[in-house]
């Protein structure tokens, strides 16, 4: 056969099929992007309903049927999780980003605690819906997994603080443990406070400058008073 026969011959021969393991990957693919858009959806439905929603009234509010939102979540459990993974990820790149240019353990802990506080105060509902996923225990549980990843942050400053002092540097696990759960715990209670004063909702807007809400900064500032300089610290009145 020719050179043109061959050429001739390849250009007819019909395509391959694709490998099932192809096909395969992009269902995955088109799985995996399908549930992250439910999962945004019903964040948002959340949001705007409350974390008591049923999961038919979370399907109607994204516009699809419960059979569909159980296909890609096990149960509500599942959504749950799901939802608080994406509310992990989004606070986790704040808080990276909050105290990337801190220069003193208390800076890294104020910041910390002022993006928790704009967190669960722009959301609440979205709050309450995620803890509610697993305990704190939970080595599994949204929450479990964000009070790790905040503590990991605060080691390496707290090691070199006991260090410095002829103190055993390992202890930075528990102490930064310590703080993550001081900062859950002080969050949670004015949270409550704020709902049973009917004061939920929207923070006050940040001023022109993008500074942040004042009565945020006034409670961030009382939280990491008493955890750096421990009852020796006054409480600030908080708004």
């Amino acid at each position: 056969m020719s050179r043109v026969d061959v050429d001739a011959a390849s250009s007819t021969s019909p395509a391959p099929e694709p490998s099932a393991d192809g096909r395969a990957r992009r269902w995955d693919t088109h799985r995996a992007t399908r549930r992250d858009e439910l999962t945004r959806a019903a964040r948002r439905a959340v949001h705007h309903g409350g974390p008591d929603l049923s999961m038919d009234e979370i399907a109607t509010a994204i516009g699809t049927s419960k059979s569909i939102v159980y296909r890609y979540f096990r149960d509500r459990s599942g959504l749950q999780a799901a939802v608080g993974e994406a509310v992990l990820r989004d606070l986790g790149a704040a808080l990276a980003e909050a105290t990337r240019g801190a220069a003193d353990p208390g800076e890294t802990v104020h910041a910390m605690v002022e993006v928790y506080l704009a967190m669960i105060s722009t959301s609440p509902a979205v709050y309450q819906f995620v803890t509610r996923a697993g305990d704190v225990g939970d080595a599994d549980a949204p929450m479990r997994t964000l009070a790790d990843d905040a503590a990991a942050l605060l080691v390496p400053e707290l090691e070199q603080v006991l260090l410095d002092s002829g103190r055993e540097g390992a202890l930075a696990h528990m102490w930064a443990a310590g703080v993550i759960g001081f900062v859950r715990g002080a969050a949670e209670v004015w949270l409550a406070e704020r709902a049973s004063d009917g004061a939920l909702g929207s923070p006050r807007p940040a001023s022109e400058d993008g500074s942040p809400d004042p009565a945020l900064v006034t409670l961030a500032d009382t939280i990491t008073s008493w955890i750096c300089l421990g009852t020796g610290a006054t409480p600030s009145s908080v708004p």
